[in-house]
Formats: structure tokens, C-alpha cells, sequence
């Protein structure tokens, strides 16, 4: 272990998170919100922190490069630690007192005066923010993009009326997820020379799937392109969304669609715009920020619009969708009659590529009798799916799926016929043993940690569908659930402990268990 390259890439990435804490307290300059302190003070302290690490990094003499090993401890504390900085803007807007009073045409606009943590509370917004727990589950929901929250009375009932939280801290959690969805790590290697040091260990440890392609010979040129990419499909999303939603919604979701993040400024999630052009936009771009975006970098800068069509991955990504499409809408045409088709692609795109968004309350379909009833249990499989490797989405990626499933098959093969030569192939090309063990060990540990984390959730008294669903939700980085956890219901009524225990899941959900577990074996810190 090299604590010099710890040092160095934690403190430079908290100093980008600090200062990408300023694009928010800039909104709340803007529209004067009650949280301009509390997201100054966040960036402050964030950045001071970062600062200071570097500070101690400098003086290290060992200039080593980050290994393997160190490279698993550094993304690792690196996701903690912005979760942990991530929540001071949350903390502090709950433990300040806030007044805000504007005049508009004349008229006294509503005064906000929010709880203060001490039992003086004329409006309780934001008093979900007087536990730090509560912070920290709502900042590693957004950098993990995963979508949980633990908000109650903090979002907006309407798209274009404030009566929730302000615009800054809204903002921050939208660009917390929109951070988080193509990795921080990997936006720090574009932006920070000093963060190139092991920069492909740092790749491979980060970006989410069973492969960590290169578009670049260079990782830092690498992380540049994909960051690009990224940027260029927000921005459309954006400009798509804005005559319709206004631009702050536009920006808020077209945040959190490519991150698949699924953090809502509306209390009703996207079922508050009753726009179909919305949903159709959103569903679109959940499903292209669920495929992997090397193939979107091929198509717009090396013109190869087939790229799409020629990987595996992405034709049975798309089959699957649209199968799970059919029979969800199927089920459904009896509630939504000729919008069925429309709900059901978004709740099946938001889902399996773990963004969380919803247009209706989709755990109502549990109710559903006969045929109908398959709408519900569809909605459930896809969580155990995810979107493809290379994407923001989470999940165990289809191209798992795959690559086991090719994998069982050879095995039955030789139950029948023992001395027989048979390679797995993806995509015409064979697969390393390596790669299987990697994938099969990848299953064991993933559905391994989900039941201990439904066991947690159930040993503190929860039901046996929201135990389940608050375990895979949070793991799979997907958001809503079933139950206690539905589309319609919060994280708060959780004890802390449980919060704390699905927080890590979402953090080991996102750098996909392995990463995260490395670090509890002894061996990892042994000489």
C-alpha cells in the first residue's frame, strides 16, 4: 500500500467536488434561496479537506505508482469520503436557521422558516436533514445514482411552484448523481494530471462491468471522451426537455436520466408532468444511458452507426426491453387503456436500467389478478438485471447474464459428453477462464451480500417484500422498491442502523461488490 497516491487522488478529487459544490450555491444565489450558506460551506470545507490531504500527500517522498491493490483502497475511501463531503450541504441547511422573504408584483411571497433541529419549527421542510444519517444516506444515494431517499416533505408538489426544498440544494442532489454516474475517479483522471498515477488500475477498479474497454491508448484521454460523450447527451436531453418543462426541470432530470439516477425535484417523480412528450424523452434517454457508452462514442465521433447493432450486449439489452415492454403493457391495459404502453416502457427502462424514475405508482399492479399479475413479477426480475456493462445503469449488467448463461450451458455439455474441448465465446470472440471464475464469483458474492442485506432489513422488523426490495434497490442502485420502499414511500422511516447498512450496499453496489469487499480480506493488507 502507497499512502502517497491515497493522499493525492482523494484530496484532488475532493477539491473538484468542492468546487462542483459552487454550481449549486450559484442557483441558490440566483433564485436567493435560504441555502446559499449551507452549500458555500459545503464547498468550503470540502475543499479545505481536499487541500489538506494533498498538502500531506506532497510531502510523502515514496513517488511510486498506485498498484492493483492500492488502486481497490483508493476507489473505495474515494466513494466514502465524497459520500461523507457530499452530506455537509444536507447537514448544515438542517442545522441552520433559515428566513427567506421575497416581494413579487407587489405581493408578499411565502416566508420559509425551517426547522433548526431544536424543537423551534414553524415548516418542516428539510428537518429530514437534523440527522447526519439521514445526510449521509441521501448524498451516497446521489453520488451512487442510486436514487433512495429519505425526503418526506422536501420536494415540490408542482413542477413550476417552489414549495419544497430550494433550488440550490435540489440541484445538488441532481448533480451529486450526474457526478457519480460516469465516476468521479474517471472525471478526476481527465481533469488532474496527478490523478493519472496507476490510472488504468484506478479505470478497472471504477467503471462498472466485467470489462474496462479503452477508446484511448491513454487513460486520462480516455476519461476525457467519455466524460465528453456524457456532456453532449445531457445537454440534448436538456434542450429536448426545456420547452416543455422549463429549464429547471430540464436540467434537474436530464442530470439524474443520464446518471440513471432517478432524483426528482417533483414529490411525484416524472408521473408530475402529464406531458407524454416527457416521459418519451426520458424513457429514450434512460435506455441510451443504460447501453455502454463506447458504442454512443464510436457512433458520434468515428461514425460507426452500427455499433449498436454488432455488440451482443446491446441487441439482447434491447430484445429484453422490449419484451418486458409487451407483457408489462399487457398486463396494465386494463388501468391505462392507450397510455399502457407508455407506462410500461418507462417503469421497465427506469428499472432495468436502474434509474428509479416513475410515472405512476407502479406497486398498485400488485394487486393485479390472472395474466395481469406477470406486470408486477416482470417489475421485480428486472431488478436483479441492470443495464449494460460501460453504462451509468447498475445492477449485475446483462453481459453477465450472458456470459453465465453461455457458461452453464458449455457445463451441461460436458455432463454429457466429459472429454469434449468446449470454449465459451462472446461477441466472436473466446472467453478466458479467468473472466468466467471472475463472473461466477462476481453472482456468488452479489446475491450473497443481497441476502444478508434483506436478513439486516428484516431483523429489524420489516416484512419480507420490502426486506428483499430494500436490499436489491439499494445494491442495484435502482431506488424504489416494494412495500415500505415503494415508488410512493421514503427511506426515512428506517432506523439509522438499517440507513447505515444500506448505504454501504449502495457503495458496494456501485464499484460492484468485488472493490469493496477486497478490503475486508486480510490478506489485502498483508506485506
Amino acid at each position: 500500500m502507497k499512502p502517497r497516491p491515497i493522499l493525492l487522488t482523494i484530496g484532488g478529487i475532493l477539491l473538484l467536488l468542492g468546487g462542483f459544490m459552487l454550481i449549486p450555491a450559484g442557483f441558490a444565489v440566483f433564485y436567493g434561496g435560504e441555502d446559499i450558506i449551507s452549500l458555500f460551506a459545503g464547498a468550503f470545507l470540502t475543499s479545505a479537506a481536499g487541500g489538506i490531504l494533498v498538502l500531506i500527500g506532497r510531502q510523502i517522498k515514496d513517488k511510486g505508482r498506485a498498484n492493483s491493490r492500492t488502486a481497490f483502497a483508493i476507489v473505495t475511501l474515494s466513494w466514502f469520503a465524497i459520500s461523507l463531503m457530499g452530506s455537509f450541504p444536507y447537514y448544515l441547511y438542517g442545522k441552520l436557521a433559515r428566513y427567506s422573504a421575497k416581494t413579487v408584483n407587489g405581493s408578499h411571497e411565502k416566508t420559509y422558516r425551517i426547522t433548526t433541529c431544536n424543537g423551534d419549527v414553524t415548516d418542516t421542510i428539510g428537518e429530514e436533514f437534523c440527522s447526519f444519517s439521514n445526510c449521509f444516506f441521501e448524498s451516497a444515494s446521489g453520488f451512487t445514482t442510486t436514487g433512495s431517499s429519505i425526503l418526506a416533505s422536501g420536494l415540490w408538489e408542482t413542477p413550476h411552484k417552489r414549495d419544497g426544498l430550494p433550488h440550490g440544494l435540489l440541484v445538488w442532489r441532481s448533480l451529486s448523481q450526474w457526478l457519480g454516474g460516469m465516476g468521479i475517479i474517471v472525471l478526476g483522471m481527465a481533469v488532474f494530471p496527478i490523478l493519472g498515477i496507476g490510472g488504468m488500475a484506478l479505470f478497472k477498479a471504477e467503471v462498472p462491468g466485467p470489462t474496462a474497454d479503452k477508446i484511448s491508448p491513454q487513460i486520462a484521454q480516455t476519461s476525457k471522451l467519455l466524460w465528453i460523450i456524457y456532456l453532449i447527451i445531457t445537454i440534448a436531453e436538456i434542450i429536448l426537455l426545456w420547452p416543455v418543462t422549463g429549464f429547471f426541470q430540464a436540467f434537474n432530470h436530464a442530470l439524474t436520466t443520464m446518471a440513471t439516477g432517478g432524483f426528482s425535484p417533483l414529490a411525484a417523480s416524472v408521473g408530475g408532468f402529464t406531458s407524454s412528450w416527457v416521459h418519451w424523452v426520458i424513457t429514450i434517454f434512460m435506455f441510451l444511458a443504460g447501453a455502454n457508452f463506447v458504442l454512443h462514442f464510436l457512433v458520434l465521433t468515428r461514425r460507426n452507426y452500427l455499433a449498436h447493432l454488432k455488440d451482443q450486449e446491446f441487441v439482447y439489452y434491447t430484445v429484453f426491453t422490449i419484451l418486458a415492454t409487451a407483457v408489462v403493457a399487457f398486463g396494465i391495459r386494463s388501468l391505462y387503456a392507450t397510455d399502457s404502453v407508455r407506462h410500461a416502457a418507462f417503469q421497465v427502462v427506469s428499472i432495468m436500467t436502474t434509474t428509479g424514475y416513475a410515472t405512476v405508482d407502479f406497486e398498485s399492479w400488485i394487486t393485479l389478478k390472472g395474466f395481469s399479475s406477470l406486470a408486477p413479477l416482470m417489475i421485480l426480475i428486472i431488478m436483479f438485471i441492470g443495464g449494460c456493462a460501460g453504462s451509468t445503469g447498475g445492477g449485475p449488467k446483462v453481459m453477465r447474464y450472458i456470459v453465465i448463461i453461455k457458461k452453464s450451458m458449455r457445463d451441461l455439455y460436458r455432463l454429457i459428453h466429459p472429454r469434449a474441448a468446449i470454449v465459451v465465446h462472446y461477441g466472436g470472440k473466446p472467453v478466458s477462464e479467468e473472466v468466467l471464475s471472475s463472473v461466477s464469483g462476481f453472482f456468488f458474492l452479489y446475491f450473497g451480500v443481497f441476502t444478508l442485506g434483506a436478513i439486516a432489513v428484516a431483523a429489524h422488523g420489516y416484512d419480507i417484500i420490502s426486506s428483499i426490495t430494500a436490499s436489491i434497490t439499494t445494491l442495484g442502485n435502482i431506488g424504489p422498491g416494494l412495500g415500505a420502499v415503494g415508488p410512493a414511500d421514503n427511506f426515512l422511516h428506517f432506523p439509522s442502523s438499517v440507513k447505515w447498512i444500506l448505504s454501504l450496499l449502495m457503495i458496494m453496489g456501485r464499484l460492484e461488490v468485488f472493490t469493496v469487499i477486497v478490503l475486508f480480506i486480510p490478506d489485502f493488507w498483508r506485506k
